[in-house]
């Protein structure tokens, strides 16, 4: 909490003058990330090929971590949300780049370029891990340009060659 004070420039204390709890505040911040993933992200919705949307997606998805580390930490590392207490819009909410994700694939199918018994579901998920997996690295820097041992050179083709890997178990 004192992080997020400091950022914010104020103190630890403040911010329970606006918020009832950590859960509160911390629950305020996943929504402006999602937010702000979805503007970052926003480039892919005038691709209309399906599978260069995945791409343009994955490309952005890890920019928004790069550019936005403590944001993205907090999204997607800090105390899990209580899904329970969410009403369904705040649900769709924070669940919306996985349904962009979801619908490239959908579009996919429909135009034949994946398998047609494709779990949309699963395709999205496996997607985003491998996706998010390849940002937490980098954001980490457990893999990286100038890394000894795992050292990437060109990090868009990096994400290019990672989503062509898992668009290959998807295609027709």
């Amino acid at each position: 909490m004192r992080a997020i004070a400091s950022r914010l420039g104020v103190s630890a204390t403040a911010l329970y003058q606006h918020f009832e709890s950590k859960a509160a505040i911390l629950r305020e911040i996943r929504f402006l990330g999602v937010r702000t993933l979805m503007d970052a992200q926003e480039p892919a919705a005038r691709v209309e090929d399906p599978i260069e949307r995945i791409h343009v997606l994955a490309k952005h998805y890890v920019d928004f971590a790069v550019e936005n580390r403590w944001l993205y930490k907090v999204l997607f590392y800090e105390d899990e949300v209580d899904w329970r207490q969410l009403e369904e819009s705040e649900r769709n909410h924070l669940v919306a780049p996985l349904r962009e994700a979801r619908s490239a694939c959908e579009a996919g199918i429909a135009l034949g370029l994946f398998r047609q018994d494709l779990d949309l579901d699963s395709a999205a998920l496996l997607l985003w891990a491998s996706v998010h997996g390849l940002a937490s690295l980098i954001i980490s820097g457990r893999i990286s340009q100038n890394h000894p041992e795992f050292p990437i050179a060109n990090r868009d083709n990096f994400i290019r060659s990672l989503v062509e890997e898992v668009l290959r178990s998807m295609r027709a």
